[in-house]
């Protein structure tokens, strides 16, 4: 039982943290694992999340292009684009 409570090289783990020794603790390999797919889960939806949003963006900018083309062509009155510009922001 070396391993379980003896830490490295035979200096005993003390503290209250000492069962997050993941190189010494039966544990502590699982605990990583875990923290390891914790933090790719959260850098995933920060990367969807931020690529959602910049979509959106991008949506809105290309519905305005249509109303203003649209309103050069002379198919909408200035109250129309107005109202319309309105309702995309």
């Amino acid at each position: 039982m070396h391993g379980y409570y003896w830490g490295y090289r035979g200096i005993p783990r003390t503290g209250a943290f000492s069962w997050l020794n993941y190189s010494d603790s039966p544990l502590g390999l699982y605990l990583m694992i875990g923290f390891m797919a914790l933090v790719t889960l959260a850098v995933v939806l920060l990367i969807v999340s931020t690529r959602k949003r910049h979509r959106q963006i991008f949506e809105e900018t290309e519905a305005m292009v249509i109303i203003k083309r649209r309103y050069a062509k002379g198919e909408l009155t200035i109250e129309d684009f107005q109202r319309m510009k309105k309702d995309l922001q």
